[in-house]
């Protein structure tokens, strides 16, 4: 560890911060790796655990370092940051990023509507649904887990490799997307979700809920995402007069 200088104007923990930083920048201490403890560091640097601290909470709040609750701080990963002001799909986002953007099925099959399927896409009482279920990730980290409904008439999906873009394979059936619906809310990461997402039991976790329209202003599909919000935020650009702007 470099040493502190005491006879400087710096604060000490501003110090300690600022030489944690330039190892994540030197990738002496990489994305998702734990840092070492309040204790350790205090020793390595020759300090109270109080200035440690202040040091430590000082690079969460600018998140290059998160806590993760009963298991320590780790270096943040790179969020991927999605647009709202813009349609465009987890791997888009993931892209522009700089992220790599991958996928794990989970399962594919057809159930019984929902009320909100039967809503959305005017079906009829004891109809039937596609239910496809996913995990997303951003390079190898999982991000998102998704789950999308769609009409009977969206069959073909199942013969499809769905470990791929969704959207893109919806363009290439001749189903271009060009709006959505989002509405987004907290929940807390279930014994399911906490294994998938990699993460704790009852974490906190952005809940999107999504219909997407095709050209003509159809349904296509609606569903949920479960977003691990240590590794993903959405944007929202907004003029003087707090109207969102659409920059497509």
């Amino acid at each position: 560890m470099a040493e502190v200088v005491r006879d400087t104007a710096t604060p000490l923990y501003m110090q300690i911060a600022g030489d944690i930083k330039s190892k994540i920048e030197r990738k002496e201490l990489v994305a998702n790796s734990r840092i070492p403890t309040e204790l350790e560091l205090s020793e390595a640097y020759g300090v109270s655990r109080i200035t440690i601290r202040k040091a430590l909470e000082l690079l969460v709040e600018d998140e290059i370092l998160v806590r993760r609750q009963r298991i320590g701080t780790f270096v943040s990963d790179k969020k991927v940051s999605r647009s709202l002001n813009h349609f465009m799909g987890f791997s888009q986002s993931c892209e522009m990023s700089g992220g790599r953007p991958g996928t794990k099925f989970l399962s594919a099959e057809l159930v019984k509507a929902r009320p909100l399927d039967i809503k959305v896409f005017c079906l009829p009482e004891e109809d039937k649904v596609i239910r496809i279920r996913r995990l997303r990730y951003c390079n190898d980290v999982p991000v998102i887990l998704e789950e999308n409904h769609f009409p009977k008439k969206y069959a073909y999906l199942l013969a499809e490799d769905l470990n791929r873009s969704l959207h893109q394979i919806l363009q290439e059936h001749g189903v271009i997307l060009n709006r959505g619906e989002k509405t987004i809310g907290v929940c807390y990461a279930t014994k399911e979700e906490a294994e998938h997402l990699e993460i704790q039991e009852h974490d906190a976790l952005i809940l999107s809920k999504d219909v997407a329209f095709d050209i003509t202003g159809e349904a296509v599909y609606n569903g949920k995402e479960i977003v691990n919000a240590e590794r993903y935020e959405y944007k929202i650009l907004t003029n003087s007069l707090g109207a969102s702007q659409n920059l497509s």
